[in-house]
Order: C-alpha cells, then sequence, then structure tokens
C-alpha cells in the first residue's frame, strides 16, 4: 500500500468511557457489590456503553472477582462494555517483599476479574511512598482535593529499594496481565512514586515489558504543571488509556471542561494524530450532580471530537 493510500485510512475511534469515580462520589468508597451495579444500571441510564470498573482493597477485589458473573450479565443485559479494571491494592508498591508477593496473588483475581468482562486493560497505580504523613494522606478513603501535605522522612528510608521493588512489582502484574491477554496501565498521579509523564517513561525502560503501557490522566498531569500535548507526543505509543477531567493546575481537582485550563483540542488532536484507540474516560469527581454532569460531559465530548472530525464510538 503506498503513502497516500494509508494515510487515506480512516482513524480508529475512541471509546467514550464513564470511570469508576462516578460510582465511588455516588455510593461511597469501596461501594458495595449492590451499589456497583446500581452504578451499571445509573450509567446505562445516562447512555453510556463503556464502563471502567474497579475492585477496591483486598476485600472488595475478592468480592468483585466471586460475583463477576453478575456483572458480566448486567453490562450484557444493557449493551455495555467493561473497557478496564482496577484492582486497587497498595501493597502491591510495598517495601516489604512478602507483602508484595501476597500481593500478587490477588492482583491475579484482579486480572481473571479484567479478562472475565472482557476489558482489555488491567489498571495499577504508584501509591504513596512510604513516609510518616503529618495530617491528611492523598488516596486513602474518599477522594479530597484541596489538600496541603506534609511529611516526615523516616532514616530507614531508601528511594533505590524502593524504586527496585515497583520495577519488580510492575513486571510481575506484567506478566501476569500477559497471561490472561492484557495490557497493564499505570497512571502517573500527584504525589505517588510515579507522578508525571517522565518518572513513567523510566519506570517503561526498567520494566521491559511490551504489555506495560500509560493511563494518561489529564487532571493529574496538568497539576504536574505538564503541557499535555507534549506529554502524550513523549508518550507516544504507550498510551492505552486515557482519564478526562479538568483543572486550572494549582490542585489536582476533576472539574467539567472549560472549567480549568487544560488544552483538551491539543490533547485530543495529538491522541487523534497517534491513532489512539482505547478509552476516553470521563473522570468528573467532586461535583454536585455528579450524573447530570456526566451526561454533559458526554454531549460537549461528541460535539468537539465531531468539530475536530475525531472520530468517537459511544
Amino acid at each position: 500500500m503506498n503513502a497516500a493510500a494509508t494515510a487515506a485510512q480512516p482513524r480508529p475511534a475512541m471509546l467514550l468511557t464513564a470511570c469508576y469515580l462516578y460510582t465511588i462520589d455516588t455510593y461511597g468508597y469501596p461501594p458495595s457489590i449492590a451499589d456497583g451495579l446500581r452504578a451499571i444500571d445509573d450509567l446505562a441510564a445516562m447512555g453510556f456503553r463503556f464502563i471502567e470498573l474497579e475492585g477496591v482493597g483486598e476485600e472488595h477485589i475478592r468480592a468483585v472477582h466471586a460475583t463477576r458473573a453478575r456483572t458480566r450479565d448486567a453490562l450484557e443485559r444493557r449493551g455495555m462494555r467493561c473497557v478496564n479494571f482496577c484492582p486497587v491494592l497498595r501493597p502491591l508498591m510495598a517495601d516489604d517483599a512478602g507483602e508484595r508477593r501476597a500481593a500478587y496473588d490477588v492482583f491475579r483475581l484482579g486480572a481473571e476479574t479484567a479478562a472475565f468482562l472482557g476489558a482489555p486493560t488491567v489498571h495499577v497505580a504508584s501509591y504513596l511512598p512510604p513516609v510518616e504523613f503529618i495530617g491528611p494522606r492523598p488516596y486513602v478513603g474518599a477522594l479530597r482535593f484541596g489538600e496541603r501535605y506534609q511529611v516526615r522522612m523516616p532514616d530507614a528510608f531508601s528511594w533505590a529499594r524502593q524504586w527496585d521493588a515497583i520495577v519488580e512489582s510492575i513486571r510481575a502484574c506484567a506478566d501476569i496481565a500477559h497471561e490472561h491477554g492484557l495490557t497493564l496501565i499505570l497512571e502517573p498521579r500527584v504525589a505517588e512514586m510515579v507522578s508525571g509523564t517522565d518518572a513513567m517513561l523510566r519506570l517503561m525502560d526498567w520494566v521491559e515489558r511490551d504489555n506495560f503501557r500509560a493511563n494518561f490522566d489529564c487532571a493529574h498531569l496538568n497539576a504536574q504543571k505538564e503541557i499535555l500535548p507534549i506529554s502524550a507526543r513523549k508518550l507516544a505509543g504507550r498510551i492505552a488509556g486515557v482519564h478526562l477531567a479538568d483543572n486550572d493546575g494549582t490542585d489536582n481537582r476533576h472539574l467539567f471542561p472549560g472549567d480549568g485550563n487544560i488544552d483538551f483540542e491539543g490533547v485530543l488532536r495529538e491522541l487523534h494524530r497517534q491513532g489512539f484507540a482505547g478509552s476516553l474516560g470521563i473522570d468528573l469527581g467532586s461535583l454536585p450532580d455528579l450524573g447530570r454532569r456526566f451526561r454533559d460531559c458526554a454531549a460537549w465530548l461528541r460535539e468537539r471530537c465531531a468539530a475536530w472530525g475525531i472520530p468517537l464510538d459511544g
């Protein structure tokens, strides 16, 4: 095929997805299995066909795994598809090797759940470093924005040892994901051990697994003062999911597009240029009338993507 014919090929569509932040903001952290199924009903009524699901901590991961057939049936009856499953499991990044090994067995249940639900990706985070927080700790319990953090550094803390633990864990999780035909994704998040684009690239270089990719979280990267189209270009070919929310860069709030300063046109055009065809997840949180905001954001994305010539499924 010549270059002109190749250029004429249609670009694949991004998948308009409802992220799990709707579920935990609406029903609590973690939601019960029944509330998780109610959230599926809610999002189906809003018109979503693609959804992100989670297991929050070992007990909830085990419960979601045990009831995965109910979840798949609920999705199929509503014509919906799970496109990403996240087992939230902080011990995966523990400094202690025994804790990590025990967590790998629980992560395997998360990978089995993702594969059973037909999700192409299974999602992890790098979590907080093992230091002493004086006052609030980010991402512990319900998500809260606008907090200030202060830490006390333990004498025994070694970044080199912790980095080795992260690399080992991501390799192990990527290998488990590969056994189930999945791509492993990690999103850089403010205050965590992998918090920005270049840290993510460094981790990919160390992990050396072809099925390890990035989840591109617009709100977190903007709060890291990154220029998002540049970040996306740096990660070209290595992005397997996107979380979309806005903020003004002073805090990692998850606001409606236009209520912050993120250049969404630049980001989406860059992703389209790369041929990105994964989940484009609406990730709004801590907003009043959240269901309406999710619906409005879906309409906003459909309108903008149509205007920019970007195919969008959903």
